[in-house]
């Protein structure tokens, strides 16, 4: 009788897929084990009509036993896993291709989704994550869960929209019907619940998600706008002073742009004017600085108020953190005068501007402190208090506030999604590194979630510890 031989790494995805990845494993039997048992079965002896190859001299000795990869995991149940069943003791969860698995790499729901994506949002100069993961099935669905798995919602929605005080999730765009979820799982709010929503403009739920200390901006039928709150109420309208706008822009830094009888002003959380209604033209707060238009010129006014600048004759104004551009100039967010240092010309930096002088690079920050680099040629990038230079020789590097070299090669910065730390990807050798420029893992792919790596290579992919350390390890299956 004849054996039946099939690869260990099919035999793991066999393991695998008998609890959830079915369609893959029809594929992988189909193409692979059926044909090769077929074979096994069949007659040995070659055809007449066969063309039998020639031997070759081989020497065995130069040939290395095939050593296949370990698989790490384990699972939650034996049966298919193909729900999450919520749990207050899984700990953090990570994600592999449309499943979900532990920090000690149990898995909790089989790859049986088109896609798991942590929630997030742009919040001032960078991005906010949630603790909850975006889920989405094969129908096209959307689902929240918590990302310790500790709840999860139904797939009842079309769309989801991270925001300040949760996740958006809506049922109907153009009724304006949606959930928000906060991260223990609660209600924040149910705009069914919300009197506003009948005069709602249709299809313009997905505002409210432009939020910022609770205030919502709402869009009605009429093209005029409001801030909600979560209750449902409209902020002034319970002071008896101005509710409805003709325009606005949603809150940032504390004050929203507003417009009223085709003038723009700036009010507070509170519903008061900082800033009466006076100018043309405005810009939302960014970096303690906005733009306006009145006068007949761009003026750059701060959180009171007060004109900073005045700009005759510029047709365009761009505001950054810690830069203005304004027709081809660059401006400090700090002095206000052009961005000339030392005689040398500023270019925009993340809180700031740089100059390259005779032995490296010098940054200007808009809070009057300053950082040198030696032996830099240019500023390439920022995160926290480190910086991606370029080199006199071309290379690249990472160097702290203090001009040491953290990490030396083609560098990019990676934020943690759990906890917001910086790491240093290469994505030429594919190495993570912490912060302090200590080797993470190799066979990288930029993505760490709560301190893991997530890595694969020629076979198998997971996620990885500190120090390449496998916490769970499957078998790559070939895409069709």
């Amino acid at each position: 009788m004849k054996k039946r031989i099939i690869p260990l790494a099919l035999l793991c995805v066999f393991l695998l897929t008998g609890c959830g990845l079915s369609e893959q494993w029809d594929t992988v039997r189909e193409q692979y084990i059926d044909p090769a048992i077929e074979r096994a079965e069949g007659d040995s002896q070659p055809e007449e009509d066969a063309v039998v190859a020639p031997n070759i001299a081989t020497d065995r000795t130069m040939l290395e036993e095939f050593a296949p990869f370990e698989a790490v995991y384990s699972r939650l149940s034996p049966s298919p896993l193909t729900e999450l069943e919520p749990s207050s003791s899984y700990g953090r969860l990570l994600p592999f291709g449309g499943g979900l698995v532990t920090e000690s790499g149990r898995i909790v729901l089989d790859p049986v989704l088109e896609s798991i994506e942590t929630a997030s949002f742009e919040s001032g100069p960078g991005r906010e994550y949630l603790a909850m993961y975006i889920l989405q099935n094969a129908e096209g669905r959307y689902a929240v869960c918590a990302a310790d798995g500790s709840w999860c919602s139904g797939f009842d929605y079309v769309s989801v929209y991270p925001m300040e005080l949760g996740a958006l999730c809506v049922t109907d765009e153009e009724a304006n019907l949606a959930v928000c979820y906060a991260g223990d799982g609660s209600v924040v709010f149910d705009t069914a619940n919300f009197s506003d929503r009948v005069m709602m403009a249709a299809g313009s739920v997905s505002t409210l998600a432009q939020s910022e200390g609770g205030l919502m901006l709402c869009t009605y039928q009429r093209g005029t706008k409001s801030f909600l709150r979560a209750d449902g109420t409209a902020l002034n309208r319970d002071q008896g002073r101005t509710s409805y706008f003709d325009d606005a822009l949603p809150f940032s830094e504390g004050l929203a742009a507003v417009k009223n009888n085709g003038l723009w002003g700036y009010i507070d959380t509170n519903g008061e004017y900082v800033v009466q209604p006076q100018y043309e033209q405005a810009t939302s707060f960014t970096g303690g600085c906005a733009a306006v238009y009145g006068g007949g010129m761009w003026q750059i006014i701060d959180s009171s108020g007060a004109v900073r600048l005045e700009l005759p004759g510029v047709g365009e104004v761009t505001l950054g953190y810690g830069h203005i551009e304004a027709g081809g100039t660059y401006y400090s967010t700090s002095t206000f005068e052009p961005a000339v240092f030392y005689g040398y010309t500023g270019i925009p930096a993340d809180g700031g501007y740089w100059v390259k002088g005779e032995t490296g690079v010098r940054v200007f920050l808009s809070d009057g402190s300053q950082v040198y680099f030696s032996g830099a040629e240019s500023l390439l990038g920022r995160s926290g208090e480190l910086w991606l230079v370029e080199l006199a020789d071309g290379e690249q590097a990472v160097m702290d506030e203090y001009s040491r070299v953290v990490i030396y090669g083609e560098c990019s910065f990676v934020s943690d999604e759990a906890t917001g730390e910086t790491y240093i990807y290469n994505p030429g050798t594919r190495t993570l590194y912490d912060a302090d420029g200590v080797f993470v893992a190799s066979g990288c792919a930029g993505r760490v979630i709560d301190g893991f790596a997530w890595c694969a290579d020629s076979v198998s992919q997971g996620w990885k510890a500190s120090e390449g350390e496998w916490i769970f390890r499957i078998p790559v299956i070939a895409a069709d």
